[in-house]
């Protein structure tokens, strides 16, 4: 018992082992890892781009397959995961397409764009008050956007927060003067809301824009 501490002692005078040092890469390792690293990318942007090409010929599946090979090849390829949530989304398959959003949010937070696609997918899933929230991170993000604006406004009206909605369509009213849509969208709401005047007026001045060929 009495060599007990003189073993401890000799325990932590021993040398701890150094922590292992990859071997420093030669110019020519140097190079071939760059060419490989130029190879691969060149590979995933190609898979994205007939992944697009596939999308825009309503081929779902093979678009997806396409932009998950994309994927593989260089995991944080945000282009094409926001590209295959998109996909899915147009699929109605909405929980994977709710994962690529998110992963798409945590690897670019500053995406507005990926808020409000994020947001359009809670919004199918029933889950309004998330999907309001994305909607007021996108146009937090990038206030000018019409259809952050227009997503936005519609739920507010949908769940019957028609106030709030207002200033939604006040600002599409603003960002997209001359579409007549637009005035008679808010008319519609001005009308809800028992503000005949303004919805009188809405209408009068979108139907002069129809009539101007608007």
């Amino acid at each position: 018992m009495k060599a007990a501490p003189f073993l401890l002692a000799l325990l932590f005078c021993l040398p701890s082992a150094l922590p292992a040092q990859e071997p420093k890469l030669t110019a020519e390792e140097e190079k071939l890892q760059k060419l490989s690293g130029i190879i691969t990318w060149a590979k995933a942007k190609q898979a994205y781009d007939e992944g697009l090409k596939l999308f825009q010929q309503a081929k779902g599946d093979e678009a997806v397959a396409k932009f998950t090979e994309a994927l593989t090849l260089i995991d944080k390829y945000t282009d094409a995961r926001f590209a295959r949530g998109r996909t899915y989304y147009e699929m109605h398959k909405l929980e994977p397409a709710l994962a690529d959003f998110t992963r798409v949010i945590a690897d670019q937070p500053a995406s507005s764009n990926a808020h409000h696609q994020r947001g359009l997918t809670l919004w199918k899933l029933n889950k309004n008050d998330e999907a309001l929230k994305e909607f007021d991170t996108a146009i937090q993000k990038d206030p000018r956007v019409y259809a952050y604006h227009e997503s936005r406004g519609v739920l507010l009206a949908f769940t019957k927060r028609k106030e709030k909605a207002l200033a939604d369509y006040d600002m599409m009213v603003a960002l997209d003067p001359l579409t007549p849509s637009n005035l008679e969208r808010r008319a519609t709401l001005l009308r809800e809301l028992g503000r005949n005047e303004e919805a009188d007026e809405d209408e009068r001045q979108g139907g002069r824009l129809r009539d101007a060929g608007f």
